[in-house]
C-alpha cells in the first residue's frame, strides 16, 4: 500500500509538472500568437499607409496632368490661330497683289486700246491710194 501510495504521489507529480509545462507550452503559445498579431497589424498599418500615400500621389499626379494638359491645350489653340491668321493674311497678301497686278494690266491694255484706236483714226482719215 506504501508502494501504491508512492506511485499515485508520483503520478500526480507528474501530472502536476506536466500540467505547468501545458501552461508554459500555452502561455508561449499565446505569447507567439500575440507576437504574431502585433506584426500582422503593423503589416497592415504599413499597408494602409503605403496604399494612402500612393493614392495620395496618384491624385497629385492626376491634378498635375489635368493642369499640363490644359497648357498644352491652350497651347495648341493659340497656335492653329496664329497659323490661321498667318495664312490669311498670306492669302490677303497674295490677293491684294493679284488685284494689283491685274489693276496694271488693265491700265496697260486701256493704255494699248486707246493707242490702237489712235492708229485706227488716223488710217480711218488717210485717204485710199489707188
Amino acid at each position: 500500500m506504501v508502494k501504491n501510495k508512492e506511485n499515485l504521489t508520483k503520478s500526480f507529480g507528474m501530472i502536476e509538472n506536466s500540467m505547468e509545462k501545458m501552461w508554459d507550452m500555452w502561455l508561449v503559445s499565446l505569447g507567439s500568437l500575440a507576437s504574431t498579431q502585433e506584426q500582422i497589424e503593423n503589416m497592415t498599418r504599413k499597408q494602409l499607409d503605403q496604399n494612402k500615400v500612393a493614392r495620395e500621389e496618384l491624385a497629385k499626379l492626376e491634378q498635375d496632368l489635368n493642369k499640363q494638359m490644359r497648357l498644352n491645350q491652350e497651347q495648341f489653340q493659340k497656335m492653329v490661330e496664329e497659323a490661321v491668321v498667318n495664312t490669311y493674311q498670306d492669302v490677303n497678301d497674295a490677293n491684294r497683289q493679284m488685284i494689283a497686278d491685274l489693276s496694271k494690266q488693265v491700265v496697260d491694255l486701256n493704255k494699248q486700246v486707246a493707242e490702237l484706236s489712235k492708229q485706227f483714226q488716223k488710217f480711218s482719215k488717210k485717204p485710199a491710194k489707188n
